[in-house]
């Protein structure tokens, strides 16, 4: 694209945290073999709360959860998922279903030595944490289930498939991601909040990845969004609480209603005139509810 290659993307140094002293940075390999990036704040002796992003997204999406969480007295531990931010990005597309991603969930745990923490997530990490906790309960203290997709659909996603089929793929990679992403935040930010010029080179930096928009392909067709139709949801007895925007155009019309008899514990709360962001466009309301819930749950 004209002039757009005269732009730089930010490099992996210059990506959230950027070298902040208040954060622990670190890159293991799972027993996979797949390496993640792991961005951690608070005492490495506090309760662990484990925040787990969506489609996309890294663990930039959590920069202002991160912070209040160590605060409140938690070891708050955000990760890269493969095929996002700067983990490893495999290309091959058994990689993204929901078996697959709720063993590399476990392997993360495992990797870090976490036997049962509390577990966030948001979007398609809220749907991973709830599918997570249904084959491993005893994995999962609590979970925190922010903006939730995965279990009735979301909406346009076939048309998102048939725009990406793979033979296109070299021709998509030539569109201008910039424009891209900028139209995606503006899609998902409600009312309360706005996106900055520093959000969309976050939400760019991936992209200079080569992996990197193969592998958000291979999730896009690989994840089954609407596993109630598919799958046998199990009951999680665990405590929860989800959390919504009302202005979310990605959630269904009845909010988390679904959750309601899979997640008997869970408390629900929307956010007014809140988007599907939540985590960044309204933090303070997030971070109460994430904080009350670990309070609930004795963590």
């Amino acid at each position: 694209m004209p002039g757009f290659s005269r732009r730089r993307n930010l490099t992996p140094g210059e990506m959230f945290p950027a070298g902040d002293p208040a954060y622990s940075v670190s890159f293991p390999r799972l027993r996979s073999g797949i390496r993640i990036r792991v961005v951690e704040r608070g005492d490495p002796s506090s309760p662990p709360v484990v925040l787990v992003h969506g489609w996309g997204c890294s663990a930039y999406v959590f920069r202002y959860n991160l912070p209040a969480l160590a605060e409140a007295g938690f070891r708050s531990i955000a990760v890269d998922l493969k095929g996002h931010g700067l983990s490893d990005k495999p290309v091959e597309s058994d990689e993204y279903t929901i078996d697959s991603l709720v063993e590399h969930l476990r392997d993360i745990l495992d990797a870090l030595g976490l036997e049962r923490p509390a577990l966030a997530g948001h979007s398609l990490g809220g749907s991973l944490i709830y599918h997570f906790a249904s084959r491993y309960p005893e994995r999962a203290r609590c979970l925190g289930m922010l903006s939730p997709v995965g279990l009735r659909g979301v909406p346009l996603m076939r048309l998102y498939r048939f725009l990406t089929p793979a033979v296109l793929m070299p021709i998509l990679r030539q569109i201008n991601p910039r424009v891209v992403v900028k139209r995606a935040l503006k899609r998902v930010y409600g009312k309360r909040g706005h996106f900055t010029k520093r959000d969309v080179e976050e939400y760019l930096a991936p992209s200079q990845f080569p992996e990197y928009a193969l592998a958000m392909r291979e999730l896009l067709h690989n994840y089954d969004w609407n596993a109630a139709d598919h799958r046998q949801l199990a009951t999680v007895n665990l405590p929860a609480v989800g959390v919504w925007g009302s202005l979310d155009h990605m959630m269904p019309d009845d909010g988390m209603g679904i959750f309601v008899p899979l997640v008997p514990q869970i408390v629900l709360r929307a956010i007014p005139d809140a988007g599907h962001v939540i985590a960044e466009e309204t933090p303070e309301e997030v971070n109460e509810a994430l904080i009350g819930l670990l309070r609930r749950a004795g963590v």
